[in-house]
């Protein structure tokens, strides 16, 4: 007698499709990278506000590139533009209320690799230093040279945040007032004339869960929806019933 669970023949093979489709559904998950320069100022140095709105609740990777030297003396163009510049970077997060930034919006800081960013545990943000025992895991991929240079996973609640790109180190208090008062840029020693009216950046943002997308100095992030393929066979599935059915009038 067969069993009144047996799948049938057909019905196995869309289930075996459909479990083969579903690992596609991180296909879409994407690496993309953003850019920016801080500027020397004559009461200190700019800062950079980056606005990151969390469709969903996830995590992503930020790899953040600025310092072009360090201190035994390599050095790396590393956006190609024939100038080595020297930003120290200093990043937080805020709370995006829509109205001006406030100190009391203020989540967390990551400067150095393993340094400040792996205290941080909340229901609202976690941050997790890509920094081990046995090498930067997220940091080198972009060649990074310097310690100097943050590296993490950052885990948000949905919602909106501001993400400030600084020159080590932006308080709360020189955020709102919108200048990282007294600073300037340093280059290590031994360097001629060094780039000291500004210094580049970039940011390397990656998830293997979530699509991310930037307009400007936006950036987006999202759950990765399912392929079409997927939704379609699982309709299939409903279309055929979930099991065979039992027969009856047989005799054993």
């Amino acid at each position: 007698m067969q069993s009144p669970f047996a799948l049938k023949p057909s019905l196995l093979a869309a289930s075996l499709l459909l479990l083969a489709l579903i690992p596609l559904a991180h296909v879409q998950a994407n690496t993309t990278a953003v850019s920016g320069t801080i500027n020397k100022i004559g009461a200190g140095t700019t800062f950079d506000t980056w606005h990151i709105h969390m469709l969903n609740a996830g995590s992503f990777n930020i790899d953040l590139l600025g310092y072009e030297a360090n201190a035994a003396g390599a050095t790396a163009d590393l956006n190609g533009d024939g100038e080595l510049t020297f930003l120290d970077p200093e990043t937080n997060f805020y709370k995006d209320t829509g109205n001006p930034l406030a100190a009391a919006d203020f989540l967390a800081r990551c400067d150095d690799v393993n340094n400040n960013c792996s205290a941080v545990n909340n229901a609202t943000i976690k941050l997790t230093d890509s920094y081990t025992s046995t090498g930067n895991s997220i940091g080198s991929a972009d060649g990074s040279l310097h310690k100097r240079d943050p590296s993490f996973t950052v885990t948000l609640a949905a919602g909106d945040y501001l993400y400030l790109v600084a020159d080590y180190r932006l308080t709360p208090t020189e955020a709102v007032s919108g200048i990282n008062g007294g600073d300037a840029f340093s280059s290590p020693s031994g360097f001629v004339n060094p780039v000291t009216d500004h210094a580049d950046y970039s940011i390397t943002l990656s998830s293997a869960t979530m699509n991310i997308a930037t307009n400007g100095q936006n950036i987006t992030v999202s759950s990765v929806p399912l392929p079409a393929a997927v939704w379609l066979f699982a309709s299939a599935l409903a279309g055929f019933g979930l099991f065979g059915r039992k027969k009856t009038g047989l005799i054993a």
